[in-house]
């Protein structure tokens, strides 16, 4: 079978053979396969109050590396309409050459809260990529439309916040995440913990107590590097049958 043979188109997303075979590793996962299953979780779970943003791959690492041309940066980040979601998620990808956006070696998630006007950095190789992470961060910042006080908890390290107008600028926050056991699977981690936090916000419109930082310590851990690949590549089979 020819690598580039179209296997599934979801949404705005076309996932190819070379896809599949990287998905079924040992190898570090592409643009691709997590912008389709954040495709996929948005779907799942945004159907009705469309309040959570999942930004593709290529989004956030544009945002991140093109602070330079502003004006374009202000027409690109409108039509997300930042300002209208209660969950933003974010990848964060360690690739700097503009000309191979492909390219990087460790993903970790960035996700903004609404509720707490913070942004949490999740990195499964815990301070590797705190630099990248708060690259992002100060790119979009300013786009939340936020205002109000916020404080940080837990003991966390943080960029504190800090008032413009009547405006609050949301503060940036390493939190404690679930750690990979190898150097390719970071992309499972940041696919894992996303699907935690949006089936958690999920039920917390249905009027559940609790905050989905708990859930994701207490649901992703190591063994979903021995699943997970294999849980997507049937989700994907199961959705071309449809």
């Amino acid at each position: 079978m020819d690598d580039k043979e179209i296997v599934l188109s979801y949404k705005d997303v076309v996932l190819r053979v070379s896809d599949l075979n990287i998905l079924k590793g040992p190898y570090y996962l592409n643009d691709q396969i997590i912008d389709f299953y954040f495709a996929y979780l948005s779907s799942s779970y945004n159907a009705d109050a469309n309040d959570i943003l999942l930004v593709p791959p290529s989004t956030s690492y544009w945002l991140a590396n093109c602070q330079d041309q502003q004006s374009l940066v202000n027409d690109f980040v409108e039509p997300l309409k930042f300002s209208s979601k209660k969950l933003i998620l974010f990848t964060v990808n360690d690739n700097e050459d503009l000309s191979a956006a492909e390219r990087g070696t460790h993903w970790s998630l960035l996700v903004y809260e609404r509720s707490q006007n913070y942004f949490l950095h999740f990195d499964s190789l815990l301070g590797m990529h705190r630099y990248h992470a708060l690259k992002l961060y100060k790119a979009v910042k300013g786009f939340m439309g936020t205002t109000g006080e916020s404080s940080s908890k837990d003991g966390a390290e943080t960029v504190k916040m800090k008032a413009v107008g009547s405006a609050a600028v949301p503060f940036f926050k390493e939190v404690k995440t679930p750690q990979q056991t190898n150097g390719f699977d970071c992309g499972l981690y940041v696919m894992a913990i996303s699907e935690v936090i949006c089936r958690w916000h999920s039920c917390a419109r249905n009027g559940n107590d609790g905050h989905w930082l708990s859930a994701v310590e207490r649901e992703v851990n190591a063994y979903l590097e021995t699943k997970m690949r294999g849980e997507v590549l049937k989700l994907i089979e199961d959705l071309r049958k449809q």
